[in-house]
């Protein structure tokens, strides 16, 4: 953490796993952490984590990844807030 920064307790149920991403000085860190142990035998995951591991090793080996992730948030952003206006109008 860096100097100044106040950590934020998160507590996650027992089926979660949080994608944690930070930014400091134009460098970007990411971090997964599960509720629990997560298996480390044999080679399935259960697929909460293993989309979690999934996007952090995407953020972390592809620059322009999270480009597109913007990208597509703005864009569903954008279908989100007329989705809340429609509803606003009905009532």
């Amino acid at each position: 953490m860096a100097p100044g920064n106040e950590a934020t307790v998160v507590e996650l149920d027992s089926d979660e796993v949080a994608l944690i991403i930070g930014e400091d000085d134009g460098s970007m860190s990411v971090r997964v952490i599960a509720s629990g142990d997560m298996p480390t035998e044999g080679t399935d995951m259960p697929a909460a984590p293993e989309i979690v591991v999934a996007l952090a090793a995407r953020l972390l080996k592809d620059p322009d990844f999270h480009d597109d992730v913007l990208d597509w948030f703005y864009a569903h952003q954008d279908e989100a807030d007329e989705d809340e206006d429609e509803e606003d109008e009905r009532g």
